[in-house]
C-alpha cells in the first residue's frame, strides 16, 4: 500500500515533464520511505535502478557493469561512467528515469562519477532528455557536505527534495493492524518511519514489540543507532554527549554546558546542526527537546543503560528501565500526534502549531474552518482534570490568544465535572482511541 507524499510525487513529476533533461537529489533518513516513493513514481515510467556500494570506485564500475551484464546488456568489465550511463539510458523517443540509491558511495570517494554524469547531461540535455535521481540515507553530508565536494558542478542539480517522516494518521493507514492505542505509543518511538515500523510484529503489542525488536540484542533496532551515529556524523562521540544530555533532562543551553563540559560557543555550533538534520528543535530562546523519537527513546532509555541491558534479560530491563517510564515518554510526543490529526481538518495552508513560552505551553492553537480560534493541551497517561481545562485558559490568556474553541485530547478518560463542561459546550473533550 502506497500511502501520502502528495507534494513528492508533484514535484518528481513536475521535473519529469520539463524540457529537457534533469537532475534531481533525493534524500531523507533510512528507512522513511525514499525508496517506495520512487517505486511509485517509475511505476508508470521507463526507469533503470543501480544501489551504489561502499567501494573503490573502480569495483563500483566493475559491480555496475556486472548488474547489465546479467541482464544481457553489453559492457566491458571496467568502463567509464559515460559508458554505463550510455548502456543504461539509451537513446529512445520516450523519457527515461535513472535513480542511483546511496549515491553518497559514488561522490565521496572519487570525482570521476560526477564528472561522468555532468558530462553526459550535457550531452543528453536536450537531445533524448532524461531524469537521474540521485539517492542518499546521509541526511547530515546532503545538507552540508555535498556542495562542497562536487564544487562548481552543483549547478547542474535541478532540485533537492528532503524525504520526511509520515504523519500519524498516515501511519495509521500502513498499518491499520495496530489498535489506536498501540499505534499511538509506537509511533512515539518510531516516530512516521515505515522501515523501523516494518521491524515490528503487527501481532504483538507496543511492550511486546519493544522487547523484543527494541531490547532484544539480536534485533536490528537495538544496533541501528550506534550505526547511525558513526555513519551520519563526523564525531559520533560529540553528537552523542550532547543528545544523551538533552534526553537526560539538560534542555537549556547553560545545563547542556554544565553537563557535558564543552564550550557554549561548541554547542550552539553542533544544536545547529542537529536543528538542521531534524533531529533536535528549538523550542524556545535557549531550550531545546529531541525532534527525531527513535533517537529521544534510545537516549532516554538504553544510551545510560547499556551495561544493565546487557546484564538484564529484555523483559526484566523494560520492566526495571521503561515500563514506569513509558507514558512519560509517550506524553512528550502525544501533542504532535493531536496537532497531526487536527491538521487534517483545518483549511487548507492552516497548520495547527504548538506555542510554548515562559510560564505556558499550548499544545495546539489554530484557526478552524468558520475562522474560530482553536486553542488545545493535550494529555496522555492520566485522567484530564478541570484544572486541565483552567491551566488551558490561563496559557492562552499569557499567549495573548482568545479562545473561540476550547479542545482537550486525553486517551484516559475526563472527570465528570469536564464532561458536564463539554456537554454545555464549553469545552470539547477527544480521544484518539475512540475517533
Amino acid at each position: 500500500m502506497f500511502v501520502g507524499r502528495r507534494e513528492e510525487l508533484r514535484f518528481l513529476s513536475r521535473h519529469f515533464e520539463s524540457e529537457g533533461s534533469r537532475l534531481l537529489v533525493v534524500y531523507g533518513a533510512r528507512g522513511v520511505g525514499k525508496t517506495r516513493l520512487l517505486k511509485e513514481f517509475s511505476r508508470d515510467r521507463k526507469s533503470a535502478y543501480y544501489a551504489a556500494r561502499s567501494c573503490s570506485d573502480r569495483e563500483q564500475r566493475c559491480q555496475w557493469a556486472g548488474e547489465l551484464r546479467e541482464r544481457g546488456v553489453f559492457v566491458s568489465q571496467y568502463p567509464e561512467y559515460g559508458e554505463l550511463f550510455a548502456a543504461v539510458l539509451p537513446e529512445e523517443r520516450e523519457k527515461q528515469v535513472l535513480i542511483v540509491d546511496e549515491f553518497q558511495h559514488l561522490v565521496k570517494g572519487e570525482p570521476d562519477f560526477f564528472g561522468g554524469l555532468v558530462r553526459f547531461l550535457d550531452y543528453r540535455r536536450l537531445s533524448r532528455p532524461v531524469l537521474i535521481v540521485l539517492v542518499s540515507s546521509a541526511v547530515g553530508w546532503v545538507e552540508n557536505h555535498l556542495v562542497s565536494r562536487i564544487g562548481g558542478d552543483a549547478a547542474y542539480i535541478n532540485g533537492f527534495l528532503k524525504v520526511r517522516e509520515l504523519t500519524f494518521p498516515e501511519m495509521r493507514c500502513l498499518f491499520p493492524e495496530y489498535s489506536a492505542g498501540d499505534a499511538i505509543q509506537n509511533y512515539a518511538v518510531l516516530g512516521g518511519s515505515p522501515g523501523r515500523w516494518r521491524s515490528f510484529d503487527g501481532r504483538l503489542n507496543t511492550r511486546e514489540n519493544l522487547i523484543r525488536h527494541v531490547l532484544s540484542k539480536e534485533s536490528r533496532l537495538y544496533t541501528e543507532m550506534s550505526v547511525y551515529l558513526t555513519e551520519e556524523f563526523r564525531e559520533p562521540a560529540v553528537y552523542g554527549t550532547i543528545l544523551g544530555a538533552i534526553a537526560g533532562g539538560s534542555s537549556k543551553l547553560n545545563d547542556i554546558y554544565l553537563r557535558t563540559g564543552f564550550s557554549r560557543a561548541k554547542i550552539s555550533v553542533y544544536l545547529k546542526n542537529l536543528m538542521e538534520m531534524d533531529l533536535v528543535e528549538k523550542i524556545y530562546a535557549g531550550v531545546y527537546r529531541i525532534k527525531s523519537p527513535y533517537i529521544r527513546f534510545y537516549f532516554r532509555f538504553l544510551f545510560p543503560n547499556l551495561s544493565l541491558l546487557e546484564e538484564m534479560p529484555p523483559e526484566t530491563f523494560y520492566e526495571k528501565k521503561v515500563e514506569g517510564e513509558l507514558a512519560s515518554f509517550v506524553d512528550d510526543d502525544y501533542g504532535r500526534i493531536c496537532r497531526q490529526i487536527c491538521g487534517q481538518e483545518l483549511p487548507e495552508g492552516v497548520q495547527a502549531a504548538e506555542w510554548v513560552g515562559k510560564g505556558a505551553h499550548l499544545d495546539i492553537v489554530a484557526v478552524d474552518r468558520e475562522n474560530r480560534r482553536l486553542v488545545s493541551l493535550c494529555v496522555y497517561g492520566r485522567r484530564l482534570e478541570i484544572a486541565d481545562y483552567k491551566r488551558l485558559l490561563s496559557g492562552a490568556r499569557k499567549a495573548g490568544i482568545q479562545v473561540d474553541r476550547a479542545c482537550l485530547f486525553g486517551e484516559y478518560g475526563f472527570s465528570q465535572e469536564l464532561s458536564r463542561m463539554a456537554e454545555q459546550g464549553k469545552v470539547e473533550l477527544r480521544s484518539i482511541a475512540v475517533e
